[in-house]
């Protein structure tokens, strides 16, 4: 399973589903990873933080980010998050997909492993699976 930011964000927060979700997920035999654009996004979003904030966030993320393996950029998995990019930049049907998403939707499918997010942009990713909590 790959985590989206989204989901590790809802995690930080406490959200019920996302907590019902991971209690599901580490009952599981599977392994869930991080790519590493996600931490990019969690760190931007502790950088942009107010400084009382920016160190119980770090903690919290350090804390999930612990017990799980990280992705990291490959050139084949660039090459297939800029593909899934430009095609939804092109589209006008589909959801635009921005850079981090690009790639952790690349992981999945090369991985053949859901995403786990309720971010919509997703659902247009042909052949990703995505679970929602």
């Amino acid at each position: 399973m790959i985590l989206d930011t989204q989901y590790l964000g809802a995690l930080v927060d406490g959200d019920a589903g996302a907590r019902e979700k991971a209690t599901e997920l580490d009952a599981k035999p599977v392994p869930t990873r991080v790519p590493t654009a996600v931490v990019w996004e969690a760190y931007t979003g502790i950088g942009n933080a107010d400084i009382d904030a920016a160190d119980e966030l770090r903690a919290l993320y350090e804390r999930l980010l612990a017990s799980r393996s990280t992705l990291d950029l490959a050139p084949e998995v660039a090459r297939r998050a800029g593909e899934l990019n430009g095609e939804h930049l092109r589209s006008d049907e589909l959801a635009e997909l921005d850079g981090a998403d690009s790639v952790v939707a690349a992981h999945g499918l090369l991985l053949d492993e859901a995403v786990v997010s309720n971010d919509a942009d997703f659902r247009d990713v042909d052949g990703l699976d995505v679970v929602t909590y």
